[in-house]
């Protein structure tokens, strides 16, 4: 198939709001796990029902969950056609309508439907203006305002696209001072609409417009992964959480309970009072480590 130059096709991001509804997991907060190769993956979110959407990078698969960790559906395979994948690296799915898919290989992130129904493609790397470019996209992220924002790793940035599918501007690149990001691999949207942008063992903090606010550094003692939401932002460097409120400031540090989780987590996700951890082997579902801070 030919790529046509600055295919930009994402349609309008729809802000429809979905009822969440009650899960045995979410309910009882009961450690579940699931093993086996239909569980494993290498990234994960999951939406306000309680429905996990995990991507398999290793075997160029997007599969769906139920709140039960029962699977619902399973799309991909190795390729460049829709609904087909190359290392498939980042996904978000948190309102429970739209599913967006960083597909690393390919340079594009794909839209879906709650169904994973394909929609739509956004491919910029062949764009003649460099300002609009992204490749090798690891994570991908949808703010309440309707803007996604792409994980750059081609470029070392971040790419933010408005609502109306244009590329409005980078940020994190060079020139960008004491936020210039020299691995990012993970981001997400938090309290204020600040973006949180894993780079290395820190955590570079920026507003919704790109500036620079803030790196949480020196505390990690690997890569961690992150997560945020409303209440703040939650990180994990395999051994424990760190969990920061919505002025970044630190609030709690949480031990990961290996006796539960076993292997190494590669992702992890927070619904309805759940933590949903992803490694090589399954999904393990424990209580949020923010209710034991709550209590």
């Amino acid at each position: 198939m030919i790529r046509i130059a600055c295919i930009v096709v994402l349609l309008l991001l729809t802000s429809e709001r979905v009822t969440p509804v009650t899960g045995a997991c979410a309910d009882t907060l009961q450690p579940k796990q699931v093993s086996g190769r239909m569980y494993g993956g290498t990234r994960l979110d999951v939406d306000i029902n309680g429905v996990l959407t995990v991507v398999d990078g290793e075997r160029n698969v997007v599969r769906q969950y139920s709140r039960d960790l029962v699977l619902l559906k399973e799309i991909g395979g190795s390729g460049w056609s829709n609904d087909q994948f190359d290392k498939p690296a980042g996904v978000w799915a948190r309102n429970g309508i739209d599913i967006f898919v960083a597909d690393y290989g390919n340079h594009r992130i794909q839209r879906f439907d709650r169904q994973l129904t394909f929609i739509s493609s956004l491919l910029t790397r062949d764009c003649e203006n460099p300002d609009e470019r992204f490749g090798y996209p690891t994570d991908v992220a949808l703010s309440r305002l309707g803007d996604l924002f792409i994980c750059d790793t081609e470029n070392s940035r971040v790419v933010k696209v408005s609502g109306l599918s244009k590329v409005e501007r980078t940020f994190g690149g060079f020139g960008a001072g004491k936020g210039r990001l020299q691995k990012p691999n993970q981001l997400d949207i938090g309290p204020n609409d600040n973006v949180y942008v894993q780079d290395g063992r820190r955590i570079v903090v920026f507003d919704n417009f790109g500036n620079y606010v803030q790196a949480i550094e020196g505390l990690f003692e690997q890569d961690p992964l992150v997560y945020a939401d409303e209440k703040g932002l939650v990180a994990l460097d395999g051994k424990r959480f760190y969990m920061f409120d919505e002025n970044v400031m630190p609030v709690a540090t949480v031990e990961l309970d290996t006796t539960l989780v076993r292997g190494t987590p590669r992702a992890f996700a927070l619904g309805r009072g759940v933590a949903f951890v992803l490694t090589a082997d399954g999904i393990t579902c424990i209580p949020d480590p923010r209710t034991t801070i709550e209590k």
